[in-house]
């Protein structure tokens, strides 16, 4: 690994998935991917505060199974902080998110 040697190691639970797919069937692939992984930590980036949050409202009145967060630049540093701690605590949650959550945040392993 590229950060074997490196304090800050590359996790080895880490998984990175990825799928191309027509825009037309996101949606459905993302909710068979969270209702299929009811028993991981998932965190889902997308492009937009919007977007995050028609996700979000989606999925939740669907009611997965699993908690579902989400963490964009529109909060207020209070709540997205909030939404951190929470996701870091949940053993099984999804956390969907814009770059925000990319830039600076230390997630435990």
């Amino acid at each position: 690994s590229v950060h074997a040697a490196s304090k800050t190691a590359t996790p080895t639970r880490l998984q990175h998935h990825h799928m191309l797919i027509e825009p037309e069937q996101k949606l459905d692939v993302l909710w068979g991917f969270v209702r299929s992984h009811l028993q991981a930590k998932t965190i889902c980036f997308l492009s937009s505060c919007k977007q995050v949050a028609f996700v979000h409202a989606a999925f939740s009145a669907l009611r997965p199974g699993v908690s579902l967060l989400c963490l964009h630049g529109r909060q207020k540093q209070m709540k997205r902080l909030a939404v951190y701690t929470e996701f870091c605590a949940k053993k099984h949650a999804v956390l969907f998110a814009t770059d925000v959550a990319a830039r600076g945040l230390d997630f435990p392993t």
